[in-house]
């Protein structure tokens, strides 16, 4: 499939995807890091705030990679490349969409303050249901995280 070729660096990056579950009203995300040893770290976390949950799966999308700088920045990570499918994670933190909501606004402060911190980010879209097997493993992560698919 298009897409499928990606190749992602051996270490320092991780995939992230994000689902919503409309019955339940709870989003989450799913996905792993690869850490500078080499190490995979399964990152899937689910949430129900009210304020979070209108945004649907973009909420799962924004969490997932919070997740993944946190996680970055606690095993002392110096870069880390961020592989999603929703232009957003990129998009309102490097200014090329404006923040409106207070969702994103307090998502974009903090990619500047994890990057402040001394964490080198780079984000790189890939087309989400193309075969790229990172992509496809953090989206069934994000659906089981909100309990659209058994675990």
């Amino acid at each position: 499939m298009k897409g499928s070729h990606i190749k992602p660096p051996k270490r320092s990056y991780a995939f992230v995807d994000g689902s919503f579950n409309p019955v339940a009203k709870i989003y989450g995300c799913g996905g792993f890091l690869i850490d500078q040893f080499g190490k995979k770290h399964i990152i899937q976390v689910s949430g129900d705030s009210e304020e979070w949950a209108v945004m649907r799966n973009v909420a799962g999308e924004i969490l997932g990679a919070k997740k993944a700088m946190e996680l970055a920045k606690n095993l002392g990570m110096k870069k880390l490349t961020i592989f999603h499918d929703y232009e957003g994670v990129a998009n309102w933190p490097l200014g090329i969409w404006k923040a409106k909501k207070s969702v994103t606004k307090e998502y974009t402060q903090f990619v500047c303050s994890i990057m402040a911190s001394g964490l080198k980010l780079y984000f790189h879209h890939v087309k989400g249901h193309s075969g790229i097997s990172g992509n496809e493993e953090a989206d069934q992560l994000a659906k089981e995280a909100v309990g659209l698919l058994k675990k």
